[in-house]
Order: C-alpha cells, then structure tokens, then sequence
C-alpha cells in the first residue's frame, strides 16, 4: 500500500501540476456585491490580456517581416497575418456579442458575460501567437 502511494506521488512529483486558469469573472469574484468595482476589475484584467496580446501580435508581425524579407515577399507573410489578426478581433467580438446575447439577464450581467469571454479569448489567442 505504502509502495503504490510511494509511486503515486513520485509520478505526481516528475510532472508539473497545471491547475485551470480560473474564469476572469471569478478572478474578480472579490467584488462580488459591487458591480461598478467588479467591471473595472474585469477591464483592467482586459487591458492586461490586450496587452499581452498586442505583444505576441508584434512579435508575429516580426517573424512575418523576416519570413518576406528572406522571401523577397513572395509569400506575403505580414500581410496574412494581418488579415488573419484582423479577422481573429471581429470572431472574438462577435462571439462574445452572441454568448452574452444567449442569456436571458440584465444589461450588467450580459456585459460581464461579454468581458469575460473578451478576457478568455484574448488571453488564448496571446498564447496561441507566442507558442508559434
């Protein structure tokens, strides 16, 4: 018994542990009975995932510019991923434009619903482009 637990928690110990990153809602969950502080709170975490994402998209526009300028710009690289980044905004606006519209709830809550989904997404398409 000692054994098998012994092995278990080796093999637990050989991975890292990659806990879910919890929902941007709950990140500003201490503001729970304070709508005003709680979307400032998701806006601010926004700004932030917008950010990293504006990194990473800078980033790309970078190795694209090196991919043309080594291509003498057969494959048009900057100009795909441009349109590609461009069309990735307006999927994520709409998206979350169409979660938030799903719910039958207040204004506040809709718009929570739509920063949430804008945090999450944006979050994810920063790591996508930096994984590249």
């Amino acid at each position: 018994m000692f054994l098998i637990a012994g092995l278990f928690v080796a093999a637990l110990g050989a991975q890292p542990l990659e806990l879910p990153t919890p929902r941007p809602a709950v990140e500003c969950a201490e503001h729970l009975t304070d709508w005003g502080a709680r979307r400032n709170c998701l806006r601010r975490l926004l700004d932030t995932a917008e950010d990293a994402l504006d990194d990473a998209a800078d980033a790309a526009r970078e190795e694209a510019d090196e991919v043309d300028a080594d291509s003498a710009g057969r494959f048009g690289a900057r100009a795909a991923f441009d349109t590609a980044q461009s069309a990735w905004l307006t999927y994520r606006d709409a998206e979350c434009t169409r979660r938030a519209a799903t719910m039958f709830l207040s204004a506040d809550s809709r718009e929570e619903i739509t920063l949430d989904c804008q945090i999450s997404l944006t979050r994810s398409r920063a790591h996508e482009l930096a994984e590249l």
